[in-house]
């Protein structure tokens, strides 16, 4: 599929069709499906009277709205109307065989940019329009790939989430019972002050005896007590390590995978207190050069749980 044209003619024809036989086929099934589970921009669409879609198609066909922006781009609106109709349409299957070729270029430059979701989302499309598109089968590797990763990502995602939950959780523990060790020991002080304050109570002046002066033997020194030597103060806890909250992985350079050029990259990453990463050091790389660039860009965005203190660590990033 090379022709990228849509004759102006074609245009014209698709926002001319017939109203009438619309109506017709409108009011000959419901409009509206309430209750039909809605899961993608497609489905949403279905539920716009034939009417509403064959004029929102043909607009979106003159504007050149191709296929996106999502849920408003001239591919959606016919594939909806095809799946609404559910029987063979010659102006819907002529407009999807004329659209689909935008679509599979948007999704080339997708994955060409690493852009998972777009890509996806451009095959999930295609795919509806035409099952057995040679586009697929040519890019089914890189989809794979993409779907993976994909996968990853929203398991990063999840595990992330439960981890800052359980250190939110922990810290709030950690907070009450410090809240409860200072009640604790303000008490106990508040007890020691007021049996001091009751213990110590001066004689009466009437019982007070005036002693002799001390002889020259009393009236030596008495020895110097030393006060017992205090203990040394407990060594500081060792903080624990910064606990990683967002680290992507490094993108694969769009160059070096085109070249299929495989490395190895060893960075020492500088983290602040607050748990930003604040430097990026590349102690090795093979081969030199390639990597680099990806890995400090990406790594500066990674983001940790600080620990009160500036902390380095080490980490090597395959290219395979």
């Amino acid at each position: 599929m090379t022709y990228l044209g849509l004759p102006l003619s074609l245009c014209f024809a698709l926002a001319a069709c017939s109203d009438k036989a619309a109506d017709q086929k409108s009011a000959a099934s419901p409009a509206v499906v309430q209750k039909q589970k809605i899961t993608s921009s497609v489905d949403r669409l279905m539920q716009w009277p034939e009417k509403d879609l064959r004029m929102k198609a043909s607009k979106a066909v003159i504007e050149q709205r191709w296929y996106k922006p999502t849920g408003d781009s001239a591919l959606e609106y016919y594939l909806a109307l095809k799946r609404k109709l559910n029987a063979p349409d010659e102006s819907v299957d002529t407009a999807l065989t004329d659209i689909l070729p935008y679509a599979v270029i948007g999704m080339d430059q997708a994955i060409a940019n690493f852009d998972d979701k777009e890509a996806l989302r451009l095959e999930s499309l295609i795919r509806m329009a035409d099952p057995n598109a040679p586009a697929l089968a040519r890019v089914k590797s890189d989809l794979e790939k993409m779907k993976t990763r994909q996968a990853q990502a929203e398991t990063d995602k999840a595990s992330a989430e439960q981890l800052a939950a359980e250190n939110e959780a922990k810290a709030k523990e950690d907070a009450a019972k410090a809240k409860e060790a200072a009640a604790k020991k303000a008490k106990e002080a508040a007890d020691r002050e007021e049996q001091q304050t009751t213990s110590t109570v001066p004689a009466p002046a009437a019982q007070q005896v005036v002693q002799a002066p001390p002889t020259p033997a009393q009236q030596a020194p008495a020895p110097v007590q030393q006060a017992p030597a205090q203990a040394a103060p407990a060594p500081a806890a060792a903080k624990s390590a910064p606990v990683a909250v967002k680290t992507p992985t490094p993108p694969y350079p769009p160059s070096a995978l085109a070249a299929g050029t495989k490395g190895e990259v060893v960075a020492e990453i500088v983290i602040s207190g607050t748990g930003d990463v604040i430097g990026v050091n590349i102690i090795s790389s093979s081969p030199r050069k390639v990597f680099d660039s990806t890995v400090q860009s990406t790594v500066r965005r990674w983001k940790f749980r600080g620990n009160g203190e500036t902390t380095t660590i080490r980490r090597t990033f395959q290219f395979n």
